[in-house]
């Protein structure tokens, strides 16, 4: 009985992301640089303790295109693991890995240079076969690449999208036709496919950039496709298998509900079995609070009693009057929740604006300024005892902005 190839399918791990997080004195490194390099070590780990044959990364290993010398250094750190533990590792570019100048060298093609042990990155269409412990098995690589580069011409943006698939279409045919039946193949690309649910890849919108059909990918003759690029794992086809990977860990509140972690799959000629495997992230947690009747700051407290929030990005949401704003105590509030959280992301405050306070029965259109807030101080009984100052006070701020010509 032949043994499948085991093989680990990850993307889009954005290494450098600094959203939510300060940096850290004692290492030097922010801590949300931290937490991606944590997740990538669990996934190193598995993949090391498991015996696994191949890591397969669907482009965009960091956050831009010019990582730091500290990212690069971190995550090199990883891969050579990989690389002296047997693990084969393949890369295709991604569109954050992507510079706009066409000749201009992508941040992970230097593995390429170093020649590092079984590791493999690949910016342009190419097919490989990769022997294993396991066997040979073959990659159909087709990685991200900019409409602009493509030099395609049109008149609409239909036109232009069009052409777009025409013409990747037709690289994917070439590749094909380079294909070893008798091996069983993984298609790798970063791309985003019609009917695929975003996640936070905000840059995914109609007309902005190259969507593609489920169709373009399940071709009989691969035995497993993997995705990058869009942040939620999501299967769009099933034989072969169609699959996003997700992004390897939360990179804003959009993805607060997402698992996150990396896909493990079993390959073999015809056949291919896949399962995601979990891991465990830094969370992001966002309290929702009606304080439209009670007070403010209490009615927050009073939603994140008993929370656990050592290890938690917090972010609180504040259904809250106009004129309660102060009630809410945002300075005293903040000290508390970094008291209890790992980082206070924000307190937004959702507004309701109520101005029945401010109207008056008596009060109509067709009266001037001064008769109108004559009437409202003469009506409110909180101002029983300060009317006449307050009326006197109107009085002349009137007369000074009359004499200003500002009414």
């Amino acid at each position: 009985m032949i043994e499948p190839i085991r093989l680990i399918h990850t993307g889009d791990l954005h290494i450098g992301v600094q959203n939510y997080g300060r940096m850290d004195g004692l290492t030097g490194m922010h801590t949300r640089l931290t937490d991606f390099l944590s997740t990538l070590d669990k996934l190193v780990d598995y993949a090391v303790d498991n015996q696994m044959d191949g890591v397969l990364i669907c482009g965009d290993v960091f956050r831009n295109r010019e990582p730091d010398v500290t990212q690069q250094r971190e995550f090199a750190k990883r891969i050579k693991r990989l690389s002296d533990e047997g693990i084969k590792v393949y890369i295709i570019v991604g569109n954050h890995d992507l510079h706009n100048t066409v000749g201009k060298a992508t941040s992970v093609e230097i593995y390429d240079v170093v020649k590092l042990p079984g590791v493999y990155v690949r910016r342009r269409p190419e097919v490989d076969v990769l022997e294993t412990r396991r066997g040979p098995f073959q990659i159909v690589a087709l990685p991200y690449v900019s409409p602009s580069n493509l030099a395609i011409e049109g008149n609409s943006i239909q036109d232009i999208s069009v052409s777009i698939r025409e013409r990747l279409g037709q690289m994917l045919d070439m590749l094909m036709q380079r294909l070893d039946a008798g091996l069983p193949t993984v298609l790798m690309s970063h791309f985003s496919l019609i009917g695929a649910v975003p996640g936070s890849e905000k840059a995914i919108m109609l007309g902005r950039e190259v969507t593609l059909p489920v169709g373009f990918f399940a071709r009989s003759e691969l035995d497993y496709v993997a995705l990058g690029h869009i942040h939620k794992h999501q299967v769009l086809y099933e034989k072969p298998p169609v699959v996003y990977c997700g992004s390897l860990d939360r990179v804003d509140f959009n993805e607060e509900r997402e698992d996150k972690g990396f896909v493990e799959v079993l390959l073999k000629k015809g056949d291919a079995s896949f399962e995601f495997i979990k891991l465990d992230t830094r969370p992001f947690r966002t309290f929702y609070v009606d304080a439209t009747k009670g007070e403010p700051f209490e009615e927050v407290i009073k939603a994140i009693e008993g929370q656990i929030l050592d290890d938690a990005i917090v972010k609180i949401r504040v259904k809250i009057k106009a004129y309660d704003i102060s009630l809410l105590r945002e300075r005293e509030l903040y000290r508390l929740l970094r008291e209890r959280a790992f980082y206070i992301a924000g307190i937004e405050k959702d507004i309701v604006s109520d101005l029945s306070h401010l109207r008056h029965p008596g009060i109509t259109e067709k009266m001037d300024v001064r008769r109108a807030i004559s009437e409202y101080i003469s009506k409110k009984e909180e101002y029983r005892d300060i009317r006449e100052e307050l009326i006197k006070a109107n009085d002349q701020l009137i007369q000074e902005l009359k004499e200003e010509e500002a009414i």
